[in-house]
C-alpha cells in the first residue's frame, strides 16, 4: 500500500465519521411538532357564584304567612378553548368576558323574619322545597305592635338574613289585614264551641248545618293553633261516633288510591285549595292523624252537599265506585282518596255509616 493510497483512506475517513457519529447521536429523530393549533370551538363555562339576591312570594291570609324563597347569583361567563399539545387535548381558560344570571333555586338556610319599627319577631327557615309557613298569634302581633298606640298604616316588613349575615327586605304585610283575620278567628271560635258544648242530638237541622259550615271555614285557615286543632277534633269525633285517634288504628297505606290522590293533587294544583300539610303527604306518601282527620272532615262535608255519593237512599251501603258515578269535586274526590290510601278498601263501611248519620 503506497503512502498516497493510506492518504486517501484517512480523507474518506474524515468525511464519514461526522456522518456516523450524527447517527449514533439520534440522526433518526423526527422533526420538531408544529405549534399548537385549537382542536375543537370555543366553549364556555360558568364561574363560582357571586353576588346572591333573594326574592319572595309572600302570602298573608286567615291568619297565616306564607312565604316561598328563591335566590339567585351572577357567574362571570369564561371562556374555554381545547387545543391539542404533545398529542394530548388539553383545556385553557381565558378571561371573563361578561356576567350573567346562575345558580337559580330555591332558598334554604337562611332565616325569614318580620320587622315593625325596630320590634323583630322571627318566623325560621325555609323547608326543602323553600317553602316557610307560619300563623301570627294575638301574642306575636301585640311584640310586632310595641306597648305604644296603634297605627292603622302599619306594615311589617318581610326580612332575610342570609348565610353571611346579611340582611335583604322581601317584602312586605299590612297587619291590619292580620289583625281583623284574628278576629274572625276568635270569632268563628267562640261559635263553633257553642254548637259543641250542646249534645248532638238537641241540636236542630239548622244548627247542625251551621256546625258543617263553621267546620270547613276554620278548617280553610290552615293554622296550628290547638284551640281549632281540639274543636275539630272533638268535632269529628261525635260526627263518626268514634275516637279521631284509636289506639288500634294503623294506616294501610293503599298504594292505588295514593296515585290517584297524587294525579288529582297534580292537575288541579291551581284550582284546589288544601292545607300545606296535606300537600306535604299526598306528596311524600306518609300519612299522618291530621291529614286523615282533614280528609274525615271534607268527607262528611262533601256527603251532605251531594248525597248521590252515598247510593240511591242514606240506607244503602256505600262503595268506592260510587266516586266514579256521582263524580265529586276534586277536593272532595281527594279526600275520599286520601282516606283509601290511609286506610285501604274495608274503610268504605266506615263511610256508610257516616252516609246514615249525616244524611238519615
Amino acid at each position: 500500500m503506497t503512502l498516497r493510497s493510506i492518504g486517501v483512506m484517512r480523507g474518506a475517513w474524515r468525511s464519514i465519521l461526522p456522518v456516523a457519529l450524527a447517527a449514533a447521536c439520534g440522526g433518526d429523530k423526527p422533526p420538531a411538532r408544529s405549534p399548537d393549533a385549537p382542536a375543537g370551538p370555543m366553549s364556555e363555562q360558568l364561574g363560582a357564584p357571586y353576588d346572591t339576591r333573594y326574592s319572595a312570594e309572600i302570602e298573608a291570609q286567615h291568619g297565616r304567612v306564607r312565604v316561598v324563597v328563591r335566590e339567585e347569583s351572577m357567574c362571570d361567563v369564561i371562556p374555554v378553548t381545547s387545543v391539542i399539545e404533545n398529542g394530548e387535548k388539553r383545556f385553557i381558560a381565558g378571561n371573563p368576558t361578561k356576567a350573567r344570571p346562575c345558580n337559580e333555586k330555591v332558598a334554604r338556610n337562611v332565616t325569614v323574619s318580620l320587622e315593625v319599627e325596630g320590634n323583630t319577631y322571627r318566623l325560621g327557615e325555609p323547608d326543602q322545597h323553600g317553602e316557610l309557613v307560619t300563623n301570627l298569634s294575638d301574642r306575636m302581633l301585640q311584640s310586632l305592635y310595641g306597648s305604644g298606640p296603634r297605627n292603622n298604616s302599619l306594615v311589617a316588613k318581610v326580612m332575610l338574613r342570609d348565610r353571611q349575615g346579611k340582611s335583604q327586605e322581601l317584602g312586605s304585610i299590612p297587619l291590619t289585614q292580620l289583625e281583623a283575620t284574628e278576629r274572625r278567628l276568635d270569632e268563628l271560635l267562640a261559635e263553633f264551641r257553642t254548637v259543641l258544648d250542646r249534645p248532638q242530638e238537641q241540636l236542630s237541622g239548622a244548627e247542625l248545618a251551621r256546625a258543617y259550615e263553621l267546620y270547613e271555614q276554620l278548617a280553610r285557615f290552615d293554622t296550628t293553633d290547638p284551640r281549632v286543632a281540639g274543636l275539630m277534633a272533638l268535632f269529628l269525633e261525635r260526627l263518626y261516633h268514634r275516637k279521631a285517634l284509636e289506639a288500634n288504628e294503623r294506616f294501610r297505606n293503599n298504594l292505588d288510591a295514593l296515585n290517584i290522590a297524587k294525579d288529582i293533587l297534580i292537575a288541579n294544583r291551581e284550582t284546589i285549595i288544601i292545607p300545606g300539610y296535606v300537600t306535604t303527604a299526598i306528596e311524600g306518601g306518609v300519612m299522618d292523624q291530621r291529614t286523615a282527620d282533614w280528609a274525615r272532615g271534607q268527607v262528611a262535608i262533601a256527603i251532605r252537599r251531594n248525597p248521590t255519593l252515598c247510593g240511591p237512599s242514606p240506607t244503602s251501603d256505600f262503595t268506592w265506585s260510587r266516586l266514579n258515578l256521582s263524580q265529586p269535586p276534586a277536593d272532595s274526590r281527594l279526600a275520599f282518596e286520601v282516606l283509601r290510601f290511609a286506610y285501604d278498601n274495608p274503610y268504605e263501611k266506615e263511610i256508610t255509616q257516616l252516609c246514615r248519620r249525616v244524611l238519615g
